[in-house]
């Protein structure tokens, strides 16, 4: 059995996979015309979400159109990546979200739990705490009894924390 349900001509595996990802709600990346895309923008190249820090356009030449060059950054491993697209082509570009929550605990395995701000998503107890200079001050912070505030960016289902700071406010 392929998955594909005859009598209905629709494929049954993407049907249950659409009920269980509902609470997704939308799509991970949207298109967008290369040629809109700017500098700081996001793009997808190689299926990685990418933070665009550098554009150069070809002109029409004999054979073709208008050429978009981009050099980007990935926004999870930090790599640098190049994509050349025609201008009218469509690229992708991901859905990047930054939240901010107010840390709870740090657990043993290094596990933040994560308290959002006021109507601003679930509470998250799926992040690591990173090995690095951001990770290492959220935990500081966190063992001196700071209340402490930290970034998080999400795109295409990854997480990465971005920032952190001590919450100041005093609630």
């Amino acid at each position: 059995s392929s998955g594909i349900n005859a009598e209905y001509g629709t494929d049954i595996m993407s049907d249950e996979f659409e009920v269980d990802s509902a609470d997704a709600g939308a799509a991970k990346w949207i298109p967008q015309q290369a040629s809109a895309i700017k500098k700081g923008g996001h793009i997808m190249i190689k299926g990685r979400p990418c933070k665009v820090v550098n554009i150069s356009t070809s002109k029409p030449g004999k054979h073709g159109s208008a050429k978009c060059n981009f050099t980007a950054i990935d926004l999870f491993t930090g790599d640098k990546k190049e994509a050349i697209s025609p201008g009218h082509a469509n690229v992708d570009v991901p859905i990047v979200t930054r939240l901010e929550y107010t840390v709870m605990d740090i657990d043993d395995s290094g596990f933040f739990s994560l308290m959002p701000n006021e109507g601003q998503g679930e509470m998250r107890e799926d992040i690591r705490c990173p090995d690095d200079a951001e990770g290492e001050k959220a935990k500081t912070l966190f063992n001196d009894g700071k209340d402490v505030m930290v970034t998080i960016l999400t795109a295409i289902g990854e997480d990465r924390l971005v920032d952190v700071k001590e919450n100041t406010k005093g609630n």
